[in-house]
């Protein structure tokens, strides 16, 4: 995805910080709370099903209100920019490798 310039870098940079600090904080809660809810969770609780989903599950109808108020259209386009994010810091970090060991 060609990212194009940004009008103010300064202003532009304050952004992204925020972005990425946001995604990695709630990045980390989520993970310990559904590592920690499949855990715990009795194995009787949901005879036959995966803990794994049905935490999944949970979690999805929990975030279904904010999505909702969101809008449809304001989700997508939150869920695009998070890929587009993570293809430009993988891209990013595969070339700085690669640059390194060729160095």
């Amino acid at each position: 995805m060609q990212v194009p310039p940004p009008e103010d870098p300064t202003q532009s940079t304050a952004v992204a910080q925020q972005l990425i600090e946001e995604l990695l904080r709630s990045a980390f809660v989520l993970q310990d709370l559904m590592a920690v809810l499949i855990e715990e969770l009795p194995d009787e609780a949901f005879p036959g099903e995966e803990k794994a989903e049905v935490v999944l599950e949970m979690v999805i109808g929990t975030s279904l209100p904010a999505v909702e108020a969101a809008g449809a259209e304001t989700s997508r386009a939150a869920t695009e920019l998070i890929k587009a994010v993570l293809a430009c810091v993988v891209n990013d970090l595969r070339t700085a490798a690669t640059i390194g060991e060729a160095g």
